[in-house]
Parts: structure tokens; sequence; C-alpha cells
């Protein structure tokens, strides 16, 4: 990347795509018996460095956000809600007190184990990464790698992990990517890219529905204001934020992406420039 910027006649485009909506999240499965207790979700929450993450797994080029509407939605995407603080020794602590401590081995003991998928969106450095978070902390995080549609089956079918590493869009709205996420009536057993965590929440429910059907824009940019702060608080998800979206093109390659959908556009109007 840094040499293609050096290029005289190559530009780096690293738009998101307002279409598309780019979004990469970790999910809890609420059906694990240790993952049912918050603390423990805001323990590991507490041991992966978001930050670190977008330096090394992103390479700098990601775009962090907290909240499951992401930053490309940025007319409801709640600019106040925030990762939560990377502190490895309190999450040790808030484990011991959910009653998960180490081992008889000493500090170097295993506290509990957990299954970690990956959408293969998802880099499987990604994956890599949230393991070693996780051992510092003492979870032993047993990383499985699939192809594409054995994921799907695995993830949505079998519902095989404790933790999966998705890559679900936010698309062009809230009710259309965001919802299908957290809404717990779209729980279903075999139905790929819907409620993955088993998440239910009726207050989430209803500000969801409401929202879905609200014409009034300031009502309804408070009902998904106020969905986003009750989901962070309640953590069936660790928010990731857009990944890289790179686009290396010519200069004289001129309006290839007017429209929201970026690149997967029709070309209609792109034109060389002499």
């Amino acid at each position: 990347m840094e040499r293609f910027k050096k290029l005289p006649g190559t530009e780096i485009d690293t738009r998101i795509s307002s279409y598309l909506g780019s979004h990469q999240q970790i999910y809890f499965n609420l059906d694990t018996p240790a993952l049912q207790k918050i603390e423990v979700r805001r323990a590991i929450a507490q041991a992966i460095d978001v930050n670190a993450f977008a330096k090394t797994v992103w390479y700098g080029y990601g775009t962090l956000s907290a909240s499951p509407i992401g930053k490309g939605i940025s007319r409801y995407h709640d600019a106040s809600i925030q990762p939560y603080p990377c502190n490895p020794k309190e999450a040790e602590a808030a484990l011991d007190a959910a009653g998960f401590k180490r081992g008889a081995g000493g500090t170097g003991g295993t506290r509990l184990k957990l299954r970690v998928l990956y959408n293969p969106f998802q880099e499987r450095r990604a994956a890599d990464f949230v393991r070693q978070s996780l051992g510092r902390i003492g979870i032993d995080a047993a990383v499985e790698s699939y192809d594409f549609a054995t994921y799907v089956t695995k993830a949505y079918t079998e519902r095989a992990f404790d933790i999966t590493l998705e890559s679900l869009t936010n698309l062009f709205d809230p009710t259309v990517g965001v919802q299908r996420v957290f809404w717990s009536k779209n729980f279903k057993v075999g139905l790929p890219f819907s409620n993955a965590a088993h998440y239910v929440n009726p207050e989430v429910d209803r500000l969801l529905e409401a929202a879905a059907v609200e014409v009034d824009e300031g009502k309804r940019r408070q009902l998904f204001t106020d969905f986003q702060q009750i989901v962070h608080r309640d953590i069936p998800s660790i928010e990731l934020g857009a990944n890289p979206a790179i686009t290396v093109v010519a200069k004289k390659v001129r309006d290839y992406a007017p429209t929201g959908e970026h690149i997967r556009g029709s070309f209609a109007d792109l034109y060389f420039q002499p």
C-alpha cells in the first residue's frame, strides 16, 4: 500500500460503500453456559485491544466502530459508544469473581475452553489475534478453520461454536442489515446470517420493530440510538467496525464509483481522462 501511494499515476481509494455498509464483529453464543454471564463477556471484551487489532489485522486501514450501527450509516451511528477499555488485569479479576479461576497449574492454568469460529470473509489472523488475547487471561480459545459453506453450517445450523468472528454488513439501513442480527424473532436454526448469538431482549425487539415503521426521522434516529446503547450494555457481541475497503486505481480513471454501490456499480459513468 505504501509503495502504491508513491506511484505518480496511482491513487488509493479507502471509502466505505454506503450501500454495503461493511462491518465486522465477534458474536458470543449465548447458549454456552459460561457466556451467559455478562461478567465473562465483559472480561473477554476487556481482553481484546481493538486498537491493536486494527493496527495488526487491518494494517491500520479499517474504521473502528464499537456500535452495532457502524460509521458507514452516519445518520444513525451513535459515536458516543466506545470500545470497552482493554484491561487484562481487570478481566482476570472479573473471571475469578465469576467462578472461573485459573487451573491447579498456577498462574498459567486454564480457566475455561472456548471454540472459536471465523467467517472466511474475516482474516485467519483475526481469529489468531482473539485466541492470543484470550490466552493471556487464561481462556483456551481453540480456533476451528473451515471453508465458507462449512462455516455457515457450523455456525447457523449446528451452532457448534462459543465465539464466532463474523462479517455481517450493515447494508444501507439498520432495519435491513442490523435488525436481523439482534431481533429475537430472527433466531432461526439453519438460517444463515441471522441472530447467531441467540440474543433476546424484549426492549431491543420493541425498538427495532418501532424503527422499522417510523416515518419521523428524528424519532427513528432516537429509537436506533436507544437500541445501540442497550446492545452495548448487554454485550452479545464485540463490534469491530468496517474492515479495510481498498481500491487501487489509475488517476486517469474517472467516475468509476460515483454512487453508494462504489465499485459494485455499473461503471456506466466511467471514463478515461486524457
